[in-house]
């Protein structure tokens, strides 16, 4: 596959890529073009409604929203970004597809609040971001997989579930990968 224009792909950290941050993530590709690219981790909540036990624990139960908050990656930690279906459409929605949009303004998070924002969602702090020529070389050195985006993945894949699916899906078993343990 050439890389030129990814957006809406998902990448896919290999197995053996070990960075704390990116390790069995997923990463929807929302904008890429020859100046860099933008993308938001799908699969590692930091917030869930059970667990308000983070750094951002005042600010969520302020906005009073019971959702999952996912880390979407290092950049701009202090900006929100919310990931959602083609249910909620406003004039700062960015379509990433026919299905998938995403929206980061107040209104969003008001009207996600009351029950009038869009029927699936995932809220996240931060973004990936990459420079330009930054995500081919990591992708030439084997850092990701790419896999076009299937209809309801991002929805109905559980977070722990989707890294694992991901890579058998495209024919890898991890365990292959990670190396057996043995008896010295």
């Amino acid at each position: 596959m050439a890389i030129s224009n990814l957006k809406n792909y998902l990448l896919i950290s290999t197995p053996g890529l070990n960075d704390s941050i990116f390790r069995k993530s997923i990463i929807l590709l929302c904008d890429h073009h020859e100046n860099g690219a933008m993308g938001l981790i799908i699969n590692k909540p930091i917030i869930s409604e059970k667990n308000k036990s983070s750094v951002f624990k005042i600010i969520f139960e302020n906005m009073k929203i019971n959702s999952k908050i996912y880390f979407g990656g290092p950049v701009n930690l202090q900006n929100c970004f919310v990931l959602h279906d083609n249910s909620y459409l406003s004039k700062d929605t960015v379509k990433i597809s026919n299905s998938i949009a995403l929206t980061s303004n107040n209104k969003i998070i008001d009207d996600i609040r009351n029950n009038v924002g869009p029927e699936n969602y995932k809220v996240n702090m931060g973004y990936a971001g990459w420079d330009k020529g930054q995500l081919e070389d990591e992708i030439k050195n084997g850092d990701w997989l790419i896999k076009p985006l299937s209809k309801n993945f991002i929805f109905n894949i559980s977070d722990k579930d989707m890294w694992e699916f991901s890579t058998l899906d495209l024919g890898l078993d991890s365990h292959d990968y990670m190396g057996k343990s043995g008896q010295a």
